[in-house]
């Protein structure tokens, strides 16, 4: 009987083994999915950072000649 115990231990024990090879692939490949988002991430953060630095500059410029537009056509400023 401790043979068949045996053997159906082992059998256990490699239907195991491969269901956790294939835990292990699994998780490689999301580990691969996630590493891949956090770049994309950090690529649309600094594609933004730079987008509001070119709207800063463009709103200066503007609000230079805005004020001088409303100088030059006598409209009175915003007070807000």
């Amino acid at each position: 009987m401790s043979d068949v115990d045996g053997k159906l231990t082992l059998q256990v024990l490699k239907k195991l083994q491969q269901r956790l090879l294939h835990a292990e692939r699994r998780i490689c490949v999301y580990e691969n999915q996630l590493s891949a988002f956090r770049e994309h991430h950090v690529e649309v953060l600094r594609d933004l950072r730079t987008i509001y630095q070119l709207l800063g500059q463009h709103q200066h410029r503007l609000g230079g000649a805005d004020a001088s537009l409303r100088k030059a056509t006598l409209v009175p400023d915003d007070p807000h």
